[in-house]
């Protein structure tokens, strides 16, 4: 009966309310560029634009020498994915390989063909050093196009003027200064991957990504079959919860009873209230009415009970 007037509650407020509809089963139609997945000013556009237009990767291009086995990604997409990652914080190629999945922008840097982690950890460092620099360069056009940030990481933000300038070797301290700062941190960056990469392959294996779901997950039959069975755990779970719950309360019931019934009399406060009548019996000798008092008299106060005149 409660279940009945459950589901028409349901039924009832479904009604009265309207939502917006939750397309989930409905086919959709791609945008017809990849590109068209982020606006125009998100920083993943401006990446892939800098590594297509400003970087010059024939270094890592031609290492790819075989064309035996399977066709390697495409070194500027890879070199996009990761300089995107690390301005993003993303430093694990697990975690990267995972955002290629799931996230917008890094959908549309891989263009909807995402490379696992291992691929991933494998060319940054295959490339270790040519992606040094090449992140470097990156971080130095941001800054010298005047951008005051790049991702989470701090730029100057002062744009270089083409004409001569009065202060050049000024300048030019300025500039091997601030060289060094991005330098640094783009080896922070580097050296940040390797660790998260080193500590999860400890954890997880050099070949699982560590989040893997049960291969019931996706089979509709076994996955419905396996909440049934964990919902009916939980409902036993909560009624020997229940039952356990409700015997400890019967006892600790019973016992309290059994305390007030076989507890001693309490005394009262200041001890028996003595009696307020006298006993009704007398000395058959003395004739005299005894009292509370004198019923335990000590021998030496009794009088003899006859006097002889002779005695």
């Amino acid at each position: 009966m409660a279940g009945i007037l459950a589901a028409s509650l349901i039924v009832i407020l479904s009604m009265s309310k309207h939502f917006r509809p939750w397309k989930i089963d409905q086919v959709q139609l791609f945008p017809p560029s990849v590109e068209e997945f982020v606006p125009d000013n998100h920083l993943s556009r401006f990446i892939v634009a800098l590594v297509r237009e400003s970087l010059d990767l024939k270094e890592i291009a031609a290492s790819y020498a075989s064309n035996l086995g399977q066709p390697p990604f495409d070194p500027w997409m890879m070199t996009s994915l990761l300089l995107h990652a690390y301005a993003s914080g993303l430093y694990s190629s697990r975690r990267i390989a995972k955002a290629c999945i799931e996230r917008a922008d890094f959908l549309m840097i891989v263009a909807l063909d995402a490379p696992d982690f291992r691929t991933i950890s494998e060319f940054r460092k295959r490339h270790l050093q040519a992606l040094a620099s090449l992140f470097l360069q990156v971080l130095k056009l941001a800054e010298a196009a005047g951008l005051v940030k790049l991702g989470h990481v701090a730029l100057d933000g002062t744009k270089i003027k083409a004409n001569a300038s009065k202060h050049k070797a000024m300048s030019y301290e300025r500039m091997k200064k601030r060289e060094a700062e991005l330098q640094a941190e783009v080896d922070r960056w580097l050296a940040a991957a390797e660790a998260a990469d080193a500590e999860e392959d400890k954890a997880f294996g050099k070949d699982r990504r560590g989040d893997e779901m049960p291969a019931w997950i996706v089979d509709k039959e076994k996955r419905l079959a396996k909440i049934r069975e964990a919902k009916a755990a939980l409902e036993a779970e909560a009624q020997a919860a229940a039952e356990a719950e409700a015997k400890a309360r019967q006892e600790a019931e019973a016992k309290t009873e059994g305390r007030k019934k076989g507890g001693k009399k309490p005394e009262p406060p200041f001890g028996e209230p003595e009696a307020k009548t006298q006993r009704n019996f007398t000395d058959p000798d003395s004739r005299i009415l005894l009292t509370k008092a004198t019923m335990h008299r000590p021998p030496w106060m009794e009088q003899p009970k006859s006097l002889s005149p002779m005695s």
